[in-house]
């Protein structure tokens, strides 16, 4: 499969040293069709290259790469970010598993994005990432796009109960009010995507959803959820919990 791909950014520097990149690290998989400054060039290029994938600089004058994907109803083609802005979107971004690039750019990051792009790893439910993405760049992050053995999952943030891992196979189980999901993802990585002040960490192997908490048992340490589950605090996130359930 040789992937099509355009590179748009308004820094000529970028442009070509994505594009050198490509060329270097893509094994001969991947083409580059076009290279563009700006949204509206790219909008010109998509319509007549047909690109499968669009490497896509968030921060440009007159339209920011956000503005190309509320171009399209439905975008036909797979994005890769690109930005120089570490705190401003990678929340965003990450919560809707969308692939992104930071600059400086690393090129062993292009290649592992080839490489998934080829195996179709990043190319499920993309209209969905989108839209997602669209929802938490308005509204703080409220929903995330998580891969399990099923596909891809989108949950709303507020309606996770707990988070909690437990016999070291790098899975993560997830409890929401409507189902139990089971992702690769450490409880940290999970820690990071939960971004909102509900959550907690109340030991090393679990976080909750502050709103669920139903009572705390001092003498043996254990949290009862409203879905009845009990979780183990520890001594180092006690204090943490009786400050948050105390606000």
């Amino acid at each position: 499969m040789i992937i099509k791909a355009i590179i748009v950014d308004d820094d000529a520097k970028s442009r070509e040293l994505i594009h050198s990149f490509c060329k270097i690290y893509g094994d001969k998989k991947i083409i580059i069709a076009d290279l563009c400054n700006s949204v509206d060039a790219a909008i010109i290029s998509i319509e007549k290259n047909k690109p499968d994938l669009v490497f896509l600089d968030i921060e440009m004058p007159q339209r920011n790469g956000f503005e190309l994907v509320e171009h399209y109803t439905k975008v036909p083609f797979e994005i890769v970010f690109v930005t120089g802005h570490a705190n401003k979107y990678i929340d965003a971004l990450q919560c809707s598993a969308l692939d992104y690039l930071m600059k400086p750019i690393n090129p062993l990051n292009i290649k592992s994005i080839i490489d998934r792009f080829e195996n179709k790893i990043a190319l499920a439910n993309s209209q969905e990432r989108f839209e997602v993405l669209k929802n938490n760049l308005n509204n703080s992050n409220t929903s995330i796009i998580l891969s399990s053995n099923d596909g891809f999952k989108v949950i709303t943030t507020t309606d996770i109960i707990y988070c909690e891992t437990g016999n070291g196979d790098g899975k993560c189980k997830i409890e929401t009010i409507n189902e139990t999901i089971v992702v690769s993802k450490s409880l940290k990585e999970m820690h990071q995507l939960l971004t909102d002040r509900l959550f907690l960490k109340v030991s090393s192997s679990a976080i909750v959803n502050k709103k669920f908490i139903k009572s705390f048992h001092t003498k043996n340490k254990k949290i009862t959820l409203s879905n009845g589950y009990l979780i183990t605090v520890t001594e180092y996130n006690k204090s943490t919990l009786m400050d948050a359930i105390n606000q």
